[in-house]
């Protein structure tokens, strides 16, 4: 996984194992239809993006 990134702000992800990562996947999933404006869904859905990536990064380091 990452160890820092520029996006949406920088985090350390190495300590997150996949199954973190699928749960705050879920948790997105069950907010996006919360999002009032498209301006915020579309916010969600780059950080969406950007998790869904660190799993797949994650799944093939395992």
């Amino acid at each position: 996984m990452s160890k820092q990134t520029n996006f949406p702000f920088n985090l350390d992800l190495s300590i997150i194992d996949t199954a973190s990562l699928t749960n705050i996947l879920s948790d997105i999933e069950q907010h996006l239809p919360l999002m009032e404006s498209a301006g915020d869904l579309d916010q969600l859905l780059e950080v969406k993006a950007f998790f869904e990536t660190e799993l797949k990064v994650s799944r093939r380091l395992h």
